[in-house]
């Protein structure tokens, strides 16, 4: 028998036994643990807030200039400015997705009244004039560490509200098909 096919044939079965290994691996993760980081990740803006106001404070930009580092000083504030922008855009496309979210939830709520309506765009309308401010703000290279802040407060506040109204539509489901199942019940 030829050497280099036996050779070949154990490497080809090493690979399979590791691809049937790598397949069944993520199987054994458990349903809880899945739900759970997907809600980190929803809530990820929350974790990064504190980072995003270290990368805004100009202690360690001031730092570097008094050491003699200007042209690092000044790469360091404009790397961290990046940075809180990428954080910026990602708290919008947070709150457009909620926004979203609240469409789904008040087509599906009955009871919901124009002033909730006109809340929900006033909200959206004072994201957007915030978002915009802090964004030029950090244009021109303007730390607004509490206006973003405020920002992430603000959508993490309608995370809460969403959650709140998730509950209460599924509490309603609940009681409106325990009332069904009694109101078919006492007919037969």
């Amino acid at each position: 028998m030829n050497y280099s096919f036996l050779v070949f044939s154990g490497i080809g079965l090493l690979l399979l036994l590791l691809l049937a290994w790598l397949s069944f691996t993520n199987l054994r993760t458990k349903p809880d643990d899945r739900a759970a980081s997907r809600q980190e990740r929803d809530c990820r803006h929350i974790s990064y807030l504190g980072y995003i106001h270290q990368a805004l404070d100009r202690t360690d930009i001031e730092f570097l200039k008094t050491r003699g580092f200007p042209s690092l000083a000044n790469r360091v504030e404009k790397e961290r400015r990046q940075i809180a922008l990428k954080y910026l855009h990602a708290l919008r496309t947070d709150f457009e997705k909620l926004v979203d979210f609240a469409r789904v939830m008040a087509v599906m709520s009955p009871d919901v009244e124009l002033v909730q309506e006109l809340q929900s765009l006033r909200l959206q309308l004072a994201f957007s004039y915030r978002y915009h401010l802090i964004h030029a703000r950090l244009e021109f290279g303007i730390a607004p560490s509490n206006a973003l802040a405020n920002l992430s407060n603000m959508v993490s506040a309608l995370t809460v509200r969403m959650e709140a109204a998730i509950s209460e539509l599924g509490e309603r489901a609940v009681l409106g098909s325990e009332f069904g199942s009694y109101s078919d019940g006492g007919a037969s």
